[in-house]
Formats: structure tokens, C-alpha cells, sequence
């Protein structure tokens, strides 16, 4: 009696075992891939030439970047708004105009770090880890627009993610979906002029 017993504890703690090693597979190659998307996606956010345009179900966002100077428009689907913040980091000069309305403000600090954000880019490692042991995370390979991607998933909200470059091209989530479209290194220096304020008045 002793002996079957101890038999089916032996097979109960292999099977437990086999589910822990299984698991710790899984947690593993879902920090692996987000450590992978995080570091192909800062290496091309490291560069200083790109331009991006993302699409909700509500507004249209393009950013054009090029050394010091980034130039944001924004604009409403339903053409209510229409919003354009340019800066130039060497001198300290920064624009928002409304083109709607015709008037600007000098503002500060507006338009820094503005690059596509996603629940499955993460920087910091012990959140990447938390996001990994979460049972409702779901990472596998799917193709979007004919490109090889990471497909993430957590409850609600999904993400297609660009696998050779690690960029967001496609997202959905309760509030909305989200297309983006990138390119980098052949950004001409009419896409980020200096706007011409002349027929636009200081809100101030």
C-alpha cells in the first residue's frame, strides 16, 4: 500500500514537473520575443531620419523627423481639427498652429520622443517579465499585409508587429484600430521646414 502510494506521488510530482517545465517554455519565449520587438524597434527609433503615419478610426498622425528639427501634424478623420507642432531642438524654437483657426503659440517641450507606442514595446525588463507570466498574454507568428509578424494578444487588445524591423503596423483595441506606415533615412529638409506664420496670428 506504502509503495503505491509513494508510486503515484512520484507520478503526480512528474506531471507536475513536465507543466512547470512547459510553462517556464512559454514565459520564456514571450520575454524573448518582447526583448526582441523592444530592441529592433529602439534601433530604428535611435536614428534621426523617419516618418511615420498612423491611422485610427478618428484621427491621422504624421511625424516627420530629421536631426534636430520634428514637425507633428494632426488631424481629425471628420476634418474638424487640424493641428501642426514643429520644433527645432538646436535653437529651442517651437510652433502649434491650428491651420483651422489661423493662430499659433510658441510652446515647449510639445513634440519630444513622439514615436508609435504599443503595449508590446517595453523597456523595462521586470514589466516585460510580468507581461510574459501573464496567463491572458498570447504571442505567436502571423502575416499582415503580406509581411512576416509577431501577432500579441492580451485580452482585448492585439498587436501586429513587424518581425525583421520590430515596428507596430497594425493594433486594435476598444479604442479602435490603428494603422501605421513607416519610412526612414530619405527625409528631405522641405518635409520639416520652418512653417510660414505669417498669415497666422499668436494666440498669446
Amino acid at each position: 500500500m506504502e509503495k503505491r502510494k509513494m508510486k503515484l506521488w512520484k507520478k503526480i510530482l512528474i506531471v507536475i514537473l513536465i507543466i512547470f517545465i512547459i510553462l517556464s517554455i512559454f514565459v520564456i519565449y514571450r520575454y524573448n520575443v518582447l526583448s526582441d520587438i523592444y530592441q529592433k524597434n529602439n534601433e530604428r527609433f535611435s536614428e534621426s531620419n523617419y516618418y511615420y503615419y498612423s491611422k485610427t478610426d478618428d484621427t491621422i498622425m504624421e511625424v516627420w523627423k530629421k536631426d534636430q528639427i520634428t514637425k507633428v501634424n494632426l488631424k481629425q478623420v471628420n476634418g474638424e481639427g487640424d493641428i501642426t507642432i514643429w520644433k527645432d531642438e538646436g535653437t529651442g524654437e517651437e510652433y502649434t498652429l491650428y491651420n483651422k483657426q489661423k493662430i499659433y503659440t510658441e510652446s515647449q517641450g510639445a513634440v519630444l520622443g513622439i514615436t508609435p507606442s504599443g503595449f508590446a514595446i517595453i523597456p523595462d525588463v521586470s514589466s516585460r517579465i510580468l507581461v510574459a507570466l501573464n496567463p491572458m498574454t498570447y504571442i505567436g507568428k502571423k502575416e499582415y499585409d503580406n509581411k512576416e509578424c509577431y501577432y500579441v494578444k492580451i485580452d482585448k487588445q492585439e498587436e501586429f508587429i513587424e518581425k525583421e524591423t520590430g515596428l507596430i503596423i497594425y493594433s486594435n483595441s476598444e479604442l479602435g484600430e490603428r494603422n501605421i506606415n513607416y519610412r526612414f533615412n530619405n527625409i528631405t529638409d522641405e518635409e520639416v521646414e520652418k512653417p510660414d506664420i505669417k498669415e497666422y496670428k499668436n494666440m498669446w
